[in-house]
């Protein structure tokens, strides 16, 4: 829950226009679970029960940077 109040701030909100969030909560007692889609298809799942907010949130900025890093070398190839 905390990691999802992080996600949905307005001021993160604001930094992606393009993200959406959708909740998918259950009470039937399995694992919480957060299941991240990318544009490109790539999917981050991290286990909830394992992890704190912060390390979520790690996780999450470091997929994010490394794909922002790919792209900005695949446009300064394109474009030399």
């Amino acid at each position: 829950r905390k990691f999802l109040q992080c996600i949905n701030h307005k001021r993160i909100q604001a930094t992606n226009k393009n993200c959406e969030v959708t909740a998918d909560v259950r009470h039937d007692g399995s694992e919480p679970l957060v299941d991240v889609m990318f544009a490109d298809g790539e999917r981050l799942i991290m286990k909830g029960a394992n992890l704190t907010t912060i390390e979520m949130l790690t996780a999450l900025g470091t997929r994010c940077n490394a794909k922002e890093l790919k792209e900005e070398q695949k446009s300064k190839k394109k474009n030399p």
